[in-house]
């Protein structure tokens, strides 16, 4: 039990630990390795790998600079063997290897490490490639003229000196500085459980802000931001990305991204190359360069053809050739991708403040400088104080000389020593009895007597000073003394005028140093890509059937007269064909939707500009599309943030759904879901409307259903209600058993359908005939409800109410057929849906024939599906000049003018379009885009086979 009490005491009862010796005190391990750690741990802390926020600089930077100051090394005398430099810091003031002490000189007069060098090289020092700087033996240094303004006043007791490690000198525990080179030169540096990662900034901004804080304390990191733009490398380059700038500089820690500048020129009339003239910050060129040259000998990028280092003295220049025909653009996305031409700097604000690590606030950072400067000031302007209090002294004193100069002398030479003229003159000031014999001549009783400082300042007059000139250059002195001394207690006694001070010096500092920024800070929006490389301009992209897509300027396509032959489109093979027409800018995106409900975006001056004849690239090597996906709609947006427009979606299924277009913007290269389908559903189509149109959808089995877009909320199924982009959708049509959809269609609606018919008519002056019609029509579709509900209700085989419902549904189609003459009359061009059926039957209808519905009802009969004409695969909306191409499954094409295909009522069987074998069927059918058409085919349409 004892033993459990005394753990002290060994288990053999014998001596305790430490014997006989009383100098041995025993202790727990674990506690000495905790108080040990802990205490390295701050050493590296404080004394080693962070700045001090007040002068930025660690404990090394700051002996290397306070040794050049000691040295008369300032920035306009001559170079000195940086060895000697080294040798005199590591001697005097820091004791460690000579190899830290020289890194720290060579990375203070490298400009590709620091914003603003504070030590000036002359040898070889490094290079942005990676190649190390000379042995200090052969390398000669001084410091820069703005590193004078880190030191100045030094010598004024501006700072605090503290003995250096074998208390033979003093060394500044901080300097103090004019310039806040924490955030001007930034830092990094790894603690122990800590890291320090600062970037650097303008000089200019940085003071400006400075200046703005030191004016109204109350400011906070808002204001310092209107000077403030974000960090500024000595390597120039971009940085991507305003939003989180605040974010970053409120918290102390942030994430910038950094590109490198690129231009592209031409080195041939089709050949291109990449232009690199600025890199991120601490990038190695010449690893990037064989990083770029690895990636093209791999075929990772494999529209390189070479790649060479112009750099000189005049700049950086990396030229990436291009092989004939590539796009810069993706070849700079590849880059940016796999390279350090796009690079991350994580910001962690962390700096020694008040002896403790902390990490800061962009604001907080500049009140610990303006704090320190206001700490400098006032210790300067105490000392200068001092010193001129000093200075008045004794030139009070050679005034009461000077008015007694006949006396003083009579003092001088009837004195035996210097010492006896010492005590003689102060004791004549004081009025005592003089040792030698002299006439008792006594100070004015305004005079005071002279102390013995004064004393030995008379006695060190020089004899000049007695001249008329030398009285008057003192007398003058003394008034000039006693205006700074009024000056400097004014300044210490108002804290105003003291920050006036701190200002002013700023100024001067900003006048002289300030430079322009070398990094660009740009929006996020051009994160994206580089668009500034490109011309914004109209160009066409041709979407093929198989999915190859190409742009081409508008410029190719010559304009030519009515009947010309045309200009030679998209080179495809035989069963592929232009499906697809989009004309809009190289800046406007392409959203590709996809059966699984998936949306990718694709810029346009992404599509590869190979010609008017080339084919283009496929689809599937823009996209990073996933296993078993297929693109079933691609359409064309420029400002995917537009208020008003909705994406509409359809699946085969019946499930429809629109949702705003504005949840589209945030561009991912992988995609993203557009809807959420289910395992057992299919896309079928997408489109863009404007949340006011008409919905048509139809059904393999021959269904159709037309209901309005616009959301109704006090009716129930009329209308669809935005969703965001994970909602499933709604139901669009009830299907019978084994039906799907095969095809949807955006129409105007009634209204606005309407009102280019009254404007037609008022432009004609047919306006009243448009009324008359209208309501003919109206009134004939009343009757025709009346007629069948009159036989619901009587005898359903009553031959005079047969006859009348006959009569009814005649009349209604005579007015309708009368409005539909007038629309022709009025130059409104019709909707008309085309449908086309597996065994090459088509017809086209009138979407007025489709009477609008609740969403969700199981529609109407578009097309009897008959064992002739077989089941329906597409429709497509047309009207009098479109034409269609249509391809069976074993590659038979035909192209005709759909104004051939015979207008017919719902429920109608069509007529034949194509001439099929007795196991082929109908593949696809779409619409031939105008701007493609090349020549008139005859009525009947041209057979490719």
């Amino acid at each position: 039990m004892a033993d459990d009490q005394n753990p002290q005491l060994p288990l053999d009862g014998g001596t305790p630990p430490g014997g006989s010796n009383p100098s041995l005190i025993p202790i727990n391990i674990e506690d000495e390795m905790r108080r040990s750690y802990l205490d390295y741990s701050m050493s590296v802390i404080i004394g080693r790998a962070l700045p001090d926020a007040r002068d930025g600089l660690k404990p090394v930077h700051r002996r290397v600079l306070y040794t050049l100051s000691e040295m008369g090394l300032e920035h306009n005398k001559k170079y000195t063997k940086c060895a000697k430099v080294v040798g005199q810091a590591m001697g005097v003031y820091h004791p460690h290897g000579d190899s830290a002490i020289y890194d720290t000189l060579v990375r203070m007069a490298q400009p590709f490490s620091l914003r603003y060098p504070l030590v000036d090289g002359q040898g070889n020092f490094g290079s942005v490639d990676g190649d190390p700087p000379a042995a200090m033996r052969y390398t000669e240094c001084r410091m820069q003229r703005i590193a004078g303004e880190l030191l100045a006043d030094i010598d004024m007791e501006t700072v605090d000196m503290v003995p250096n490690y074998d208390e033979s000198t003093f060394e500044p525990s901080v300097l103090p500085t004019r310039i806040p080179n924490l955030i001007v030169n930034g830092s990094s540096g790894i603690a122990v459980g800590m890291a320090t990662n600062i970037p650097p900034h303008n000089l200019t901004e940085i003071v400006n802000a400075t200046i703005d804080l030191v004016k109204n304390p109350k400011a906070g990191l808002a204001e310092v931001l209107m000077h403030v733009q974000g960090p500024d490398f000595p390597t120039g380059g971009f940085v991507y990305g305003r939003s989180g700038i605040a974010q970053a500089y409120r918290t102390g820690r942030g994430r910038f991204m950094m590109r490198a500048r690129v231009a592209t020129e031409f080195l041939t009339k089709e050949k291109q190359a990449i232009i690199v003239t600025e890199i991120p910050y601490q990038v190695n060129k010449s690893k990037l360069i064989e990083r770029i040259a690895e990636l093209a000998n791999e075929k990772i990028i494999d529209e390189i053809s070479d790649v060479r280092d112009e750099s000189d003295r005049d700049g950086m220049r990396i030229v990436i050739e291009l092989k004939r025909g590539s796009q810069p653009e993706i070849v700079l996305n590849q880059l940016y991708k796999h390279t350090q031409m796009q690079e991350s700097f994580s910001m962690i604000f962390l700096a020694v403040l008040h002896g403790q690590p902390r990490e800061l606030g962009l604001d907080q950072a500049i009140r610990a400088f303006i704090d320190h400067r206001v700490e400098v000031v006032q210790r300067r302007t105490v000392y200068m104080l001092r010193k001129a209090r000093e200075r008045e002294h004794i030139l009070e004193g050679y005034k009461i000389a000077l008015d007694n100069l006949d006396t003083v002398i009579k003092i001088i030479r009837g004195s035996g020593s210097r010492a006896e003229a010492r005590e003689n003159l102060y004791a004549w000031g004081k009025g005592s009895e003089i040792v030698i014999n002299l006439n008792r001549e006594r100070l004015s009783q305004e005079e005071k007597g002279l102390t013995l400082r004064q004393v030995d300042a008379v006695l060190e007059l020089q004899l000049y000073r007695l001249t008329q000139l030398s009285v008057d250059e003192i007398l003058s002195e003394l008034g000039e003394i006693r205006k700074k001394i009024a000056e400097y207690e004014s300044i210490l006694a108002s804290d105003t005028k003291l920050r006036a001070v701190i200002i002013k010096e700023l100024e001067e500092v900003r006048d002289k140093y300030g430079d322009a920024r070398r990094t660009q800070i740009v929006d996020e929006s051009a994160e994206l890509q580089l668009e500034d490389l490109i011309a914004d301009e109209q160009v066409a992209v041709t979407v093929s059937h198989q999915g190859y897509l190409k742009r081409t300027p508008i410029s190719t396509y010559r304009q030519q007269r009515r009947g010309g032959t045309g200009r030679m489109g998209m080179k495809t093979r035989e069963e592929d064909f232009v499906a697809q027409l989009i004309v809009d800018s190289t800046h406007a995106y392409l959203l590709c939707f996809t059966n699984s409900g998936r949306v990718y975006w694709l810029k346009i001056y992404e599509i590869p500009d190979v010609g008017a004849a080339g084919k283009g690239k496929s689809m599937a090597s823009l996209l990073s599309l996933q296993p078993g996906e297929t693109v079933r709609a691609i359409l064309p947006v420029r400002d995917l943030e537009e208020e008003g427009k909705f994406i509409f979606f359809a699946t085969q299924q019946g499930v429809v759904k629109k949702t705003p277009l504005k949840d589209f913007s945030n561009v991912m290269a992988r995609g993203i879901i557009a809807i959420a389908i289910d395992k057992n559903d299919d896309l079928v189509t997408a489109d863009i409307t404007n949340g006011k149109q008409n919905i048509f959808l139809a059904t393999r089995e021959g269904m159709a259903i037309r209901f309005q877009e616009e959301y109704d909320a006090e009716r129930s199924g009329i209308g669809l209600r935005p969703m965001g982009r994970n909602a499933a959708g709604n139901k669009g049509i009830t299907l019978k058993k084994g039906d799907y959809v095969i095809g949807a269609a955006i129409t105007d609606s009634d209204e606005t359908r309407d009102k280019e018919r009254d404007e037609c008519a008022k432009e004609r002056n047919l306006t009243d005939k448009l009324a008359a019609l209208r309501k003919v029509y109206s009134d004939a579709k009343d009757a025709l409800h009346k007629a069948r509900e009159d036989r619901r209700g009587g005898e359903s085989e009553d031959e005079k109410l047969k006859t009348s419902e006959k009569n009814a549904e005649k009349a209604v189609e005579e007015a309708w057929s009368a409005l539909k003459e007038l629309d022709t009359k009025l130059c409104v061009t019709r909707s008309l849906i085309l449908s086309v059926t597996e065994n090459g039957f088509g017809k086209r209808t009138d979407v007025d024939e489709y009477r609008l519905t609740a969403r969700g009802a199981q529609g109407v009969n578009n097309l009897k599906a008959t064992p002739k004409v077989g089941k329906t695969t597409s429709i497509l909306l047309v009207n009098e000049t479109s034409e269609l191409m249509v391809i069976s499954q074993w590659g038979k094409i035909i192209r005709l003018d759909t104004k051939t295909v015979r207008a017919a009522g719902r429920a109608t069987q069509g007529v034949r379009l194509l001439n099929l074998d007795a196991e082929d069927k109908v593949a696809a059918a779409v619409i031939i885009p105008p701007d493609e058409l090349n020549g008139k085919d005859d009525e009947q349409g041209t057979l490719i086979q």
